[in-house]
């Protein structure tokens, strides 16, 4: 009966709220059914009016205008109240259970409209007690002018409760339909959401795959071009000083070998790498005494491996953060701390986590390194701090008084968040 705007009604008896919205085609369909209604009505108590008394004209009269003003206040009004709604539509009920005591007169279509509009308008608890006030009116009326056939009151009484059934039913699934199409805006707007959420996840994955594969490629060609790099310089540095002389040539021709060696050792590591992006074997800590001693013998550096504790296999992502932070130290070793440098590396297992501490000493004629310049300055070392951050350790670098030190603290298990990582 109602077309207002928004308003909160009680959904049953637990007073949860709900909203009616105000609905143009509801408003098309139900002011002109009103209107016929009310139209019907007067037509009818216009013809059993003639030769009745006074006051019952007048009654008649005043029962017709209540029923008028009240369905239309309640089929018109945007703002009113479920109070005011159960006052206006249990007076226009009232105005049909008088109605309904004139003989012919159609009283009972009022009592009908006023039983849809309690069904179809207010909760559950204020239409019932709507109804039964007019049910109370309607039977109390009847008793007094002398209507006492059970069959004719049960007629009346059926007949208002099931038209009162079939408004409250219609307002029922109107809130079934509101909260059906709310439950579908959430979904979409939750499925929305999780399509940004994947489209951030695949996002955040490429990033993650290409800082690894920028990490790979730089410890693999950092490697091998800082070798070939001190090798060539080598080279430079003896054939501009020796001319012909036997020994220089003998040199410089080992540092040609040397190089190459560098330079198939490279290439065999890029493979490596390559092999283990497509997901084959790692190099991890088994490889270090072999990195060591090819990285030594490859710049002129010399270099030892301690390793103390229950050696153990590990988890390929952590030996690979270990072989990789051991070999970009040996690198910076190398660059830093001269031909003539020392590089001390120990790899200590325990319970639950592996150290691996690099730490040189620069040669006599070698230059001081620059702190700034090596504190995570360079790309490599940043790279071994993100590998040891990724699998739940750290990385400290500095220098110390005689050269640098490097030290990787890793879990003995990757962390449970990164187990993934490269």
């Amino acid at each position: 009966m109602s077309d207002r705007g928004p308003a909160s009604t009680l959904d049953g008896m637990g007073g949860t709220q709900h909203q009616l919205p105000h609905s143009a085609a509801l408003t098309r369909i139900t002011v002109p059914a009103v209107i016929a209604v009310l139209v019907l009505v007067t037509a009818g108590v216009g013809l059993v009016l003639p030769g009745q008394s006074g006051w019952v004209i007048a009654g008649a009269t005043a029962a017709l205008l209540v029923a008028a003003v009240g369905a239309g206040w309640v089929v018109l009004s945007r703002s009113a109240t479920d109070g005011q709604a159960l006052a206006a539509l249990t007076a226009v009920g009232l105005a049909g259970a008088f109605l309904a005591l004139l003989p012919g007169a159609p009283g009972f279509v009022v009592i009908g409209l006023a039983m849809a509009g309690l069904g179809m308008r207010l909760p559950p608890p204020l239409a019932l007690a709507g109804a039964i006030t007019v049910f109370a009116a309607l039977n109390l009326g009847f008793l007094l002018a002398g209507v006492t056939s059970l069959p004719a009151l049960g007629s009346e009484d059926i007949g208002a409760a099931f038209i009162f059934a079939v408004g409250a039913f219609i307002r029922s699934t109107r809130i079934s339909q509101d909260k059906s199409r709310a439950a579908q805006a959430r979904a979409e707007d939750l499925l929305a959401q999780l399509r940004e959420s994947q489209a951030g996840q695949a996002e955040a994955a490429a990033l993650t795959e290409r800082a690894r594969l920028a990490r790979e490629i730089h410890d693999i060609l950092a490697h091998a071009l800082s070798g070939l790099v001190l090798a060539l310089d080598t080279m430079e540095l003896l054939g501009r000083q020796g001319g012909t002389d036997p020994d220089v040539m003998a040199l410089l021709l080992e540092q040609v070998a040397r190089a190459q060696r560098i330079a198939r050792d490279g290439l065999a590591d890029t493979r490596r790498a390559i092999s283990a992006l497509r997901g084959d074997e790692l190099p991890g800590p088994t490889l270090l005494d072999r990195l060591v001693r090819e990285t030594a013998a490859a710049t002129g550096i010399r270099a030892a491996l301690t390793v103390t504790g229950d050696q153990r296999p590990l988890p390929p992502e952590i030996g690979l953060a270990l072989y990789r932070t051991a070999q970009e130290a040996l690198i910076n070793t190398a660059k830093y701390a001269g031909r003539d440098g020392r590089a001390e590396l120990l790899l200590s297992y325990g319970d639950n986590d592996v150290e691996l501490a690099v730490e040189d000493a620069r040669s006599d004629d070698a230059a001081p390194p620059s702190p700034t310049g090596l504190t995570f300055g360079g790309y490599g070392l940043t790279g071994m701090r993100e590998r040891a951050e990724l699998l739940g350790g750290k990385l400290t670098a500095g220098p110390t008084d005689t050269g640098f030190r490097v030290l990787l603290q890793l879990p003995a298990e990757p962390a449970p968040q990164t187990a993934g990582a490269p």
